[in-house]
């Protein structure tokens, strides 16, 4: 890390001076873009628009860019407040008394198995 104070840290260019995402976003959110167009987007973002012609899950985009999970949220907050890419969040988990249901019966087949 450099002694100079005049040379700003990666991470804050990067995120342009924004400190948390607006948006909650799991790691396991899908992202997909919306427009297609770069102009006017740093590096990492439009790297993140070019990727998502697909869904993409926010922990694949991070392992792909080389960047912590946090940052990559951030980065897609300001994607969504400019309406580029779209979040599909995963589903809520059951009901607590169906997933004890189904647990009993895998337990059971599995011991039948044995």
């Amino acid at each position: 890390m450099s002694d100079d104070w005049d040379v700003p840290d990666r991470s804050f260019v990067v995120l342009g001076g924004r400190t948390a995402a607006d948006y909650e976003l799991d790691a396991v959110s899908l992202i997909v873009t919306e427009r297609d167009d770069t102009a006017g987007l740093g590096l990492e973002e439009a790297a993140i628009v070019r990727m998502c012609a697909s869904p993409t899950g926010v922990v694949e985009i991070a392992s792909r860019l080389r960047l912590p999970v946090g940052m990559v949220q951030v980065l897609i907050s300001g994607l969504l407040d400019q309406n580029r890419v779209t979040a599909r969040h995963p589903p809520a988990p059951a009901a607590s008394g169906h997933d004890a249901d189904l647990l009993r019966e895998v337990l059971s087949g599995l011991r039948n198995k044995l």
